[in-house]
């Protein structure tokens, strides 16, 4: 008997471990709420007529945990034109990056490509929205190439794009 308590011990701990958890964020006095995995850190915050938050992603790699991070930055938008200029200056920044190589978005909202920083090839995701009178750009940046890291960041910033306001 004893001995299959002892068998059990670890399923049942591992059962009663807590989900890994998310951290509540608040932009724009409040207005703007999203979630973030409790593991990543605020590495940036600006505020002004442009807010800006930067999380650093853990990696599994020296090159992971250096250069992943996710960026949300929101903009007052009094209506939809407002919405799409925002946007377009956003997207048109990132033309300018080193070695800027579109990719395919899946929506009109999201804006694939890969570029360089320094010598490292990043793949970049980023997605809009229009919510509560703000212009909303979710940016998730990773080093190309690690295959199990890459799918673990996709998730979160995922995650993170399902919790923003729509």
């Amino acid at each position: 008997m004893l001995r299959k308590l002892l068998r059990a011990l670890p399923l049942a701990l591992t059962l009663a471990a807590p989900a890994a958890s998310a951290t509540d964020v608040a932009m724009a006095d409040g207005v703007v709420h999203f979630t973030v995995p409790e593991t990543w850190s605020l590495i940036m915050q600006s505020s002004g007529e442009t807010e800006t938050q930067v999380f650093q992603v853990p990696g599994s790699s020296h090159a992971d945990a250096t250069l992943s991070r996710v960026t949300i930055t929101l903009k007052k938008a009094a209506d939809l034109r407002s919405f799409q200029t925002f946007s377009g200056e956003m997207r048109s920044r990132a033309t300018n990056l080193k070695d800027y190589a579109a990719g395919t978005p899946k929506a009109p909202t999201e804006n694939v490509y890969s570029a360089k920083e320094g010598t490292t090839k990043l793949d970049y995701y980023e997605r809009y929205f229009f919510a509560n009178g703000y212009a909303i750009q979710l940016r998730c940046v990773r080093p190309d190439g690690d295959a199990k890291f890459s799918a673990t960041f996709d998730k979160g910033c995922a995650d993170v794009a399902s919790s923003i306001p729509q």
